[in-house]
């Protein structure tokens, strides 16, 4: 029988270590409450990928970083913004 692989991104795979309970993230505490740490993490990385798409560098990440983490496949920063931009609203409903 042949069988499938599933191929994930780490992303993918980071939530779904943190659902199974093998993943713990950092508390997140923003205006008095708690949010989830990977609605955090896309929201920081929309904005760093929102200034790498108007040339500014940020410091600490590249967009080969961001590419890997999220399995993005545009070559500029603009054209992951876009790719991305499909991974934020479907993680951040």
């Amino acid at each position: 029988m042949n069988k499938l692989k599933v191929v994930r991104t780490p992303f993918e795979s980071a939530m779904m270590a943190q659902r199974n309970g093998t993943l713990r993230t950092p508390s997140v505490m923003m205006n008095g409450g708690n949010i989830p740490y990977f609605k955090y993490q896309l929201s920081v990385h929309k904005f760093n990928l929102g200034l790498m798409s108007k040339g500014i560098k940020c410091k600490h990440i590249t967009l080969k970083d961001l590419k890997e983490y999220y399995g993005l496949k545009g070559r500029y920063a603009s054209q992951c913004l876009e790719e991305f931009m499909v991974i934020f609203e479907r993680w951040t409903r």
